[in-house]
């Protein structure tokens, strides 16, 4: 393996796949929308796109480090989401949906509104799917979709994520940290319980990282079905089960998980201290993430109140992730 490190690069990965048939793209051009943000309203945006765009979605971002010099994947600052639309006759509504959206984040961030060409039919199926990146994580998680192929370093996790559905794709910070601190923690046989599941890719890694069993609790009946699609083509299912519902859940045992995993916001960790507290045995660690750093002090006051311990945090711009055990 080369010990050099990278000249710095455009990395692309979808978050939304196609819902057109090859025969109806086929029939008119399409129009490219794209917009750069930081990196903290890539999931919102990618979820805008998923939800108006109709040809999916890229995001592109700058990265200049070594893997194989074991260094860790840097948060970029920001990143340029790209969607696409067919010209056909109901696209207008969908344009300026999407254009709404970004024009109220651009508010919010300062960033420029969304800007948009015409393309071919050819650039738009190299955009959203020839130029994916598969996302290495940590040392070992890799998470890839289902066509992309990656060069296999010993010991990789793959979790393949099926990007059509934005639930959780592995872009964010707070995602990508929570499956750094997976990786330290969940041990052989571990009992892992997944709150706020999304797509399923923090459960899927957990069994990809060797836990016995998996509770996966979503309260999105839509992100159920993808995480379910996503844990059958991981071929995960013996180990990972997923249930619509939060805490407390008659499938979450009081007392049993070694590992609780709730990457959602501060709000939701707040209102569920005692119950997270309550899902995990003595000695059980938390990974809390999701957290504005504005809201760091009313978690962590939340959680003493709850007498969980606080280990470590790590921040990533404006997100915290945060590690606690149960005495």
């Amino acid at each position: 393996m080369s010990s050099s490190r990278p000249p710095s690069r455009r990395t692309a990965r979808t978050t939304a796949s196609a819902g057109l048939s090859q025969g109806a793209r086929r029939k008119q051009p399409w129009l490219e929308l794209f917009v750069t943000v930081p990196f903290e309203y890539v999931e919102p945006i990618a979820a805008l796109f998923q939800r108006h765009g109709k040809g999916g979605a890229v995001i592109e971002e700058a990265a200049s480090y070594s893997p194989d010099e074991g260094e860790p994947r840097p948060t970029p600052e920001e990143a340029t989401l790209r969607t696409y639309l067919p010209q056909s006759p109901r696209y207008r509504r969908s344009r300026e949906l999407l254009h709404i959206g970004v024009n109220l984040v651009s508010q919010l961030a300062g960033t420029e509104p969304l800007q948009e060409r015409e393309v071919r039919q050819e650039e738009w199926e190299e955009a959203w799917k020839a130029h994916f990146m598969p996302l290495r994580v940590g040392r070992r998680i890799v998470v890839t979709p289902p066509w992309a192929r990656h060069e296999q370093h010993g010991g990789d996790l793959t979790v393949e994520i099926d990007p059509g559905l934005a639930f959780g794709t592995g872009h964010h910070p707070t995602t990508r940290r929570v499956l750094e601190c997976m990786e330290q923690r969940v041990a052989q046989g571990a009992h892992v319980a997944d709150i706020g599941a999304g797509s399923g890719i923090l459960s899927i890694a957990a069994a990809r990282l060797g836990a016995g069993t998996v509770v996966a609790l979503e309260l999105d009946a839509v992100a159920v079905r993808a995480a379910r699609r996503n844990v059958r083509a991981n071929a995960v299912g013996t180990v990972v089960r997923v249930h619509l519902g939060t805490l407390p859940h008659e499938r979450a045992a009081a007392g049993a998980a070694d590992v609780v995993v709730a990457n959602i916001s501060g709000a939701v960790l707040v209102a569920l201290a005692e119950p997270l507290r309550d899902a995990l045995r003595p000695s059980g660690v938390l990974i809390g993430s999701g957290i504005l750093a504005s809201r760091r002090e009313e978690v962590e006051a939340a959680f003493a109140r709850a007498h969980l311990r606080l280990e470590e945090t790590h921040t990533d711009g404006d997100w915290v992730t945060a590690v606690y055990r149960k005495p």
